[in-house]
């Protein structure tokens, strides 16, 4: 073992690990999806986001993995199940009564967190739209039964989150609110990074797909 490795890091391995694990284990209705058999894009996707929260919600994070193993729930396949409520309403409502509930509280915090995410989102496509216009839809209402907006998934992924892990992942975000940051910013630099790329301008520029 690397003692080199960050306490962050090693949370990081952990969570990419049994999301995978978990990812593979999603069943689509039209069969396995390409996504489920490219490993370096999803360590790509996944790694960016969870590189730009502190160890707290990490850790936080991957107790709900393991506690979701250790009761036979797949927490990614959750997540994809919840974004058919905008994408496929009818299909879910076939669904949905397999889904654990989610509380009044947990709603109200995700509503909260998706309002400012999406103004975030906004402010990534105005200055740099050639990259935004690569990527998913911004809003749910643009959602198809195979191709979910940001909003979508950005509700199915928060409603996989235990309350704690949510409640932190709140203050968190408001704490960027507070100092003018923009996280969504600060994941999709990691991503153009981890693509090759020097810099979100570079990518923006060369007008190719990251």
């Amino acid at each position: 073992m690397d003692r080199n490795i960050t306490k962050k890091e090693t949370y990081i391995r952990q969570i990419l690990k049994r999301e995978w694990e978990f990812f593979q284990q999603v069943h689509h209705t039209e069969g396995r999806a390409e996504c489920q058999n490219n490993p370096a894009e999803f360590e790509i996707m996944r790694r960016s986001q969870w590189e730009t929260l502190p160890c707290e919600i990490l850790e936080s994070y991957l107790e709900d993995l393991i506690l979701a193993k250790h009761k036979n729930q797949n927490l990614v396949q959750d997540k994809y199940a919840r974004m058919m409520e905008f994408s496929s309403p009818k299909e879910f409502e076939l669904i949905k009564s397999y889904l654990p509930e989610i509380s009044l509280e947990k709603k109200e915090i995700i509503k909260k967190i998706v309002k400012i995410y999406l103004k975030w989102e906004l402010e990534i496509i105005k200055e740099y739209p050639h990259l935004a216009s690569k990527a998913r839809p911004l809003y749910s209402k643009d959602d198809t039964p195979n191709y979910t907006s940001i909003e979508t998934y950005l509700k199915g992924e928060l409603a996989s989150y235990s309350l704690k892990t949510l409640k932190l992942y709140y203050n968190f975000i408001l704490e960027y609110l507070n100092q003018n940051k923009n996280l969504a910013l600060e994941n999709i630099q990691n991503i153009v990074l981890k693509k090759g790329f020097s810099s979100l301008e570079e990518a923006e520029n060369i007008k190719t797909e990251i």
